[in-house]
């Protein structure tokens, strides 16, 4: 990791650590109203297959991840940070099908073609073009052939087109260092394509909740070549 990498990883897993509590509390009941999400969430399960060994990267409180395990996926959980892990255990201990590690998108704690699929909801915006880079193609040594892949981006927003960066420094009173990407979709379809994923289907849509930044959002599901 560079030096780079290891300050952006720094400052992203400070910041969720920080804000961990709020911001699963904030977004506990946040799924409910994504009717998309849901939908591209159930695609996904029902590509991949009953019982599917997956995994959900950068899983925050495991929101998205326990929807997976509920669906009969046995899923794990990845994230940075520490606090989030733990909030995502502690919200749903006894969960059948569903654990969760500490680890990073750019060293996944997975052996080679070893998963069924991997969903990366917004995991990504957080990285710049290199590490983004390194992360899809860890994806593409974890996820075996003809496995799938469900990625989502913020591409843009007002004053925000893609390529730009919004530089979050205070979040529910927390004193924090945060980058967020607006990534282009066609961007991320050449990068998933470079490390051996085939989109397979492609969703656009605003904000769905008002919680929600009012962003623009691609949603791109992939199977490994």
């Amino acid at each position: 990791m560079t030096g780079t990498d290891e300050r952006g990883h720094a400052e992203i897993e400070a910041t969720y650590d920080a804000v961990a509590r709020n911001y699963a509390a904030e977004f506990a009941d946040d799924l409910a109203e994504k009717i998309l999400d849901r939908a591209l969430l159930s695609a996904f399960a029902e590509t991949v297959g009953r019982a599917a060994r997956v995994a959900d990267l950068g899983c925050g409180p495991g929101f998205e991840a326990r929807f997976l395990a509920e669906l009969g996926l046995a899923v794990t959980g990845v994230d940075l940070a520490a606090g989030m892990i733990a909030e995502a255990q502690r919200r749903h201990a006894g969960v059948h099908g569903l654990e969760f590690v500490k680890g990073s998108l750019l060293a996944l704690p997975f052996a080679d073609a070893s998963l069924a699929g991997a969903v990366a909801i917004y995991s990504v915006i957080h990285l710049d073009v290199g590490a983004r880079a390194r992360a899809y193609a860890e994806m593409a040594r974890v996820v075996r052939p003809g496995g799938a892949l469900l990625l989502s981006v913020h591409t843009s927003a007002v004053g925000f087109p893609a390529g730009s960066i919004r530089r979050l420094e205070e979040w529910w009173g927390h004193r924090v260092g945060l980058d967020g990407h607006f990534i282009a979709a066609e961007e991320v379809i050449a990068e998933l394509g470079s490390v051996g994923f085939e989109l397979t289907a492609r969703l656009e849509r605003g904000p769905s909740t008002p919680r929600e930044f009012p962003s623009q959002r691609a949603y791109l599901l992939a199977r490994r070549r």
